[in-house]
């Protein structure tokens, strides 16, 4: 047996079967079965909503891509005739039509990309298309395969074995000359009589349908088989109607690094850009989760923490969402409140079949706690021991809250309007950039919106009243009745800058009053400076533009402090909003080094074994020889004798007992064999290697401690 570069001759890991995980029997096991029922019904019907409005989302994004691509793949070929006698071989295509779908780099969600493709291409432009993955075609051979089973609709027809066991008695060739000829069978009619040619010539070509084929992940391609492929399909061009569809993670130039020009010629490329990752990210966080249709919001820390996850690893939506689906479960399994998180209409109804562990679960959050401890003595009693009235002041913070939603973004979107474009923008560029700062603080007190309202204090008027004007746009969508008199005031003030021409100049009598009564008296450098500097100060007379655009400035601000409160700020935010960061890290975001190493380093950590629950510094014969063997090679240095290592591995496992005469010969082959299989077992996790340095010794490949 060939065993490589292995210390032992083999390591085999048994994944066992998969077991479905009901959702149901974690929300049963809750302290209260009834109130867990509950958080589960309003969890599946959370996210039901959310994930139907996401659906939406993406089909809306991807219109007009798949609408371009659809026309594509259904005109290329409108020409195209099997019946060869006719003199239609002018209009023959030569070159297979190729549709380049450049998606981007995020490939978790290509998946769902090209699922949608090939359904909508079914629907809309022909019932032959094939979707190919490069895992599933590693030969031309399963190529073809691939193809014809799916085109075919019957994947047992071919195989791609060379053994004689087929079941399927209708077994054909796997060639394109066997699809040809089923194609030819298929669609072609016979001959119309000649005085009918003429009136049937105009829909003649349109009963021949494409056959579409769909490579997904192209890049992934061997390129010696997709070479071959297309060379293929290039000879039977003038007998099927071929188009293809490439996608493209990274540019159309990776088409040219695979293929030679003397392939590349057999293509007629045309390139389709599907809508960027970060803009369907936007159209997510800006529509649902930005929204008060939704009472379930992120904290702050677990908004950023998903931001970056998107930004900084994988820039996939799709985990995006599943991350915000994490965040919602998490969210009504873990905490007991999460039941009264519905809409503003079942409030009520809920509050009232509320229970006494329901309120009570209520009255030890802490923002209510907070709320508890500033009230008067006897309201501090009523809440702690009267349930009725605990009902009522918890439905009144929700309804506040629910108000503040229908308030906050609104006027959220107002303050982005003003920034987005200020120089070196100091509450950021997009939305979710300033929506961000302010769940975590009170904006209106941090430096970047202080520096942002001095920048708005200097702009220009073509600049300033722009800005408005897109202000009461977005002021102006669905507006709630306390904000209504907002876009007016900002009408009337955008009617003022028009009318500044109108206003005459003020006359400087007063101001050279003042500066004149300034008493010339005996005093020292530093009180004599203050008193000028107020002078130049009194005497700087603003001009009518000057003191319109304080006066904006000021109305925008008085806005801002007014609605943009810190959701933190308000009873029973917890119920609203997840900021359990740690824990999405954990699940989301987890590191498989530090893990390994924990579970080698303390076993007892997973195993919840009392034997193995010893000193960082201790090697216990109780530990798993894994975990032996790992801990004696962190004592090692770069390279590690196996001898040495043996005899340390025996000293540690065997007592005093197991070394007398009779059993040292047959104890010693057991603990070899157990020896080689924990090294071997370390080589596959990675952390050692043999080494022709010396060929009794390994190599250690990581370095520090546990």
């Amino acid at each position: 047996m060939d065993t490589g570069s292995s210390v032992s001759k083999g390591c085999f890991a048994y994944k066992g079967k998969k077991k479905r995980v009901n959702p149901a029997d974690y929300f049963k096991a809750c302290e209260h079965p009834v109130s867990g029922a509950s958080r589960q019904s309003t969890c599946d019907q959370t996210w039901e909503e959310i994930d139907q409005e996401i659906q939406i989302l993406r089909a809306d994004l991807n219109s007009k891509i798949f609408d371009d691509l659809l026309a594509f793949t259904s005109s290329c070929h409108e020409k195209f005739s099997l019946d060869h006698d006719q003199d239609h071989k002018e209009s023959f295509v030569t070159e297979i039509p190729t549709a380049a779908l450049v998606t981007g780099v995020n490939t978790p969600d290509h998946g769902v990309m090209f699922s949608t493709l090939v359904e909508l291409l079914h629907e809309r432009v022909s019932p032959l298309v094939a979707l190919l993955r490069s895992k599933d075609c590693n030969k031309v051979k399963n190529v073809l395969t691939k193809t014809l089973g799916q085109l075919l609709q019957n994947p047992d027809m071919f195989t791609d074995e060379d053994d004689d066991l087929i079941t399927n008695t209708k077994n054909l060739p796997c060639t394109l000359s066997t699809l040809s000829a089923w194609y030819n069978n298929k669609y072609k009619q016979p001959h119309s009589p000649s005085k009918k040619r003429k009136s049937v010539s105009t829909s003649e070509h349109q009963r021949y349908p494409p056959i579409v084929i769909v490579f997904e992940d192209l890049e992934s391609w061997v390129p010696q088989i997709l070479q071959d492929f297309i060379t293929i399909c290039s000879n039977y061009i003038h007998h099927l109607p071929i188009v293809f569809v490439f996608g493209i993670a990274t540019s159309v130039a990776a088409v040219h690094r695979l293929l030679p020009n003397t392939v590349s010629s057999l293509l007629c490329m045309e390139k389709f850009q599907a809508p960027p990752s970060t803009e369907y990210l936007t159209l997510v966080i800006n529509q649902i989760i930005m929204t008060s249709k939704f009472p379930f919001k992120l904290g702050s820390k677990v908004f950023q923490l998903l931001l970056d996850i998107f930004l900084y690893h994988d820039f996939s939506v799709l985990n995006f969402i599943k991350g915000l689906q994490f965040c919602i479960l998490d969210h009504f399994f873990s905490f007991p409140c999460s039941r009264i998180l519905c809409h503003h209409e079942d409030l009520p109804q809920t509050i009232k079949d509320m229970k006494h562990h329901d309120i009570e679960s209520v009255r030890m959050t802490p923002s209510f706690m907070r709320y508890v401890e500033s009230s008067p003595p006897k309201e501090q009693i009523a809440l702690l021991e009267n349930d009725d009235y605990t009902k009522k002041v918890i439905e009144e913070f929700m309804s506040q809250m629910n108000k503040y939603h229908e308030l906050f973004f609104p006027v959220l979107r107002c303050l982005h309007c003003l920034v987005s474009k200020l120089p070196k923008h100091p509450l950021g560029k997009q939305l979710r950039e300033v929506y961000s700062m302010t769940l975590g603080s009170f904006v209106c007190e941090t430096e970047q919106y202080k520096d942002a309202i001095e920048l708005l204090k200097m702009m220009s008027k073509d600049e300033l009243t722009e800005l408005m004007k897109t202000s009461v746009q977005e002021l102006g969508q669905d507006i709630h009745n306390d904000l209504q008199d907002i876009p007016p005031d900002l009408e009337s003030l955008l009617q003022r800058f028009d009318t500044l021409h109108e206003i005459p100049e003020e006359e400087e009598d007063t101001d050279s009053q003042e500066e004149s009564t300034l008493h010339l008296e005996k005093t020292d450098l530093h009180n004599l400076r203050k008193k000028l500097m107020e002078a130049g100060k009194k005497s700087k007379k603003l001009s009518p533009y000057e003191k319109l655009r304080l006066e904006v400035v000021d109305y925008y601000d008085n806005l801002f402090r007014k609605y943009l409160s810190c959701p933190k700020s308000f009873p029973l935010h917890e119920v609203f909003y997840y900021d359990s960061a740690a824990d999405v890290k954990r699940q989301l975001n987890s590191s498989p080094r530090s893990a390994v190493q924990t579970a080698l380093a303390t076993p007892h950590h997973y195993l919840q074994c009392k034997c193995c629950e010893m000193e960082p510094g201790i090697i216990s014969s109780m530990m798993p020889d894994l975990c032996i063997v790992y801990k004696l090679h962190l004592e090692c240095t770069q390279l590690i004798n196996l001898f040495d290592w043996l005899q340390a591995f025996v000293t540690v496992v065997t007592s005093e007992q197991e070394e007398e005469e009779g059993k040292k010969k047959t104890v010693e082959k057991v603990l070899q064999a157990r020896f080689i299989r924990a090294v071997s077992e370390l080589q596959f996790l990675g952390f050692i290697k043999p080494t022709k340095r010396k060929t009794d010794h390994v190599a250690r490949l990581t370095w520090g401690g546990c």
